[in-house]
């Protein structure tokens, strides 16, 4: 599967980590230079540094073959114009956070597929284990485990 990235911060690193984990093939859209060059020294992919909504970073990206298009940036303005313009190029995948919960609906009048408000989810993930009395969950090298 083909995926293109938007964002290499906390989360958009993390998901190019676990994608390529799983095999798949990876290219990555970034506006801050220096989180654009970490990514290139860490990972054998494709990096397209620049502004989403400048230039034809999508097209470069080879957004004709992508399977999806994963937007994980902190502004929701640059990840509803990745997921307008993935709608051009007839991405079928797309996905999105939206990191204020009133832009939700802008997103899913076109069809993305949304994580909300991802802090109150880490934070509610984290409070849960704090409140688990079973200690069902445990952390094992920064990942869940049962």
């Amino acid at each position: 599967m083909y995926l293109i990235v938007l964002g290499a911060g906390p989360e958009g690193a993390s998901l190019i980590d676990l994608a390529l984990k799983d095999g798949h093939e990876v290219a990555l859209i970034e506006e801050d230079v220096e989180r654009a060059r970490k990514v290139l020294k860490s990972h054998d992919i494709n990096v397209f540094q620049g502004d989403i909504a400048k230039g034809n970073l999508l097209e470069e990206a080879s957004a004709d073959r992508a399977d999806a298009l994963i937007a994980a940036t902190s502004d929701d303005s640059a990840n509803l114009m990745a997921m307008f313009l993935g709608k051009e190029y007839e991405i079928k995948t797309l996905i999105s956070m939206v990191n204020q919960s009133n832009h939700q609906s802008l997103f899913e009048r076109l069809g993305v597929q949304v994580l909300t408000n991802p802090e109150m989810i880490i934070a509610k993930s984290l409070y849960g284990m704090m409140e688990d009395s079973d200690n069902e969950y445990k952390l094992n090298h920064g990942e869940l485990s049962d």
